[in-house]
């Protein structure tokens, strides 16, 4: 495999996967540093990377905007940005940063649903079904008991990123009938542009302003190495090899990403932060593993090339 398209695969495996600990090292951090406000945090990242994205492409200036354009994106921001990533910071405040991975890793089993059950673009199979039968049941079986804190509590941050993994993948599906800004890394900027800054006005709504850490915290070399990270490695580089390989590999090789990401997150996770999960959250995330496998492994045949959402590090 030539050197480019391994750094490609490197980039969406370990950044991607390494994106769930930077999060929880802003909204969550050890030792009883004061944390960072999860939507606060949330729309920092999307609307700075969003901003990046857009002045990139207006500086290579192939870009193009229409009205219509901008309220697909700015709709796509809130379902797939606003409605995603608000439970998903949210959630890393309770719920280890590989169980949220793992809970993450559903988005491609819910859109193989979607066309199955609701579009009716794909076909049946015994694997495809098995696989949405073992994804869901993983999701069960990690909603049982979460890590970290009051179990109620931990329940509830795991459905909230459950029904946000929902939001994003109707998004995508929906993503497919709409006129989006061109090209695709100006696409992606606006969406996290207007779900930054929807992100930012839900962080005003509850109240967060108030419970911003002084400037010695936000300054701090772990709260400005994690953001960065989240920006520019997770968000901005690991997005544009993404592009890269859509372009130039199978579908259904890169989108490998989906049952790599948490294993990187889970080991991450153990590594740097000591992050353990039981025995019956292990048992839920091989069951959502194996599903998402089997999904994609179905998808595999006969599968055109997918149309390319916004895919942006959790």
């Amino acid at each position: 495999m030539p050197v480019r398209k391994l750094f490609a695969y490197a980039a969406i495996y370990i950044l991607w996967g390494g994106s769930f600990l930077a999060i929880r090292e802003l909204v969550a951090p050890p030792h009883g540093i004061a944390p960072v406000p999860p939507f606060l945090a949330a729309g920092f990242r999307f609307t700075l990377a969003g901003l990046f994205l857009i002045l990139w492409s207006r500086a290579a200036g192939t870009t193009s905007l229409s009205l219509r354009q901008f309220r697909s994106a700015t709709l796509l921001g809130f379902i797939m940005f606003a409605c995603l990533y608000a439970p998903l910071f949210w959630a890393e405040t309770r719920v280890a940063s590989g169980l949220a991975s793992v809970i993450s890793a559903m988005i491609p089993v819910w859109i193989f649903a979607g066309e199955l059950f609701v579009l009716r673009t794909q076909r049946a199979s015994a694997l495809a079904v098995g696989g949405i039968a073992l994804g869901f049941a993983g999701v069960v079986v990690l909603s049982l008991r979460a890590p970290g804190s009051a179990g109620s509590s931990s329940t509830l941050a795991i459905l909230g990123t459950v029904a946000g993994t929902l939001c994003w993948s109707a998004g995508t599906l929906l993503s497919r009938r709409l006129a989006l800004p061109q090209p695709q890394r100006a696409n992606a900027g606006w969406q996290m542009l207007t779900g930054g800054a929807m992100l930012l006005m839900i962080s005003g709504v509850a109240g967060e302003p108030r419970r911003i850490p002084p400037a010695a915290v936000l300054l701090s070399p772990r709260v400005v190495a994690s953001m960065a990270y989240l920006i520019v490695a997770a968000s901005i580089i690991a997005y544009t090899a993404y592009v890269w390989l859509i372009a130039h590999e199978s579908p259904t090789r890169v989108s490998s990403y989906a049952y790599v990401n948490p294993v990187i997150a889970l080991a991450i996770g153990s590594m740097l932060a000591g992050e353990c999960l039981t025995l019956l959250q292990i048992a839920g995330a091989v069951l959502v593993l194996a599903g998402v496998f089997a999904t994609l492994r179905s998808r595999a045949v006969a599968q055109p090339a997918p149309s390319l959402p916004a895919r942006a590090a959790s």
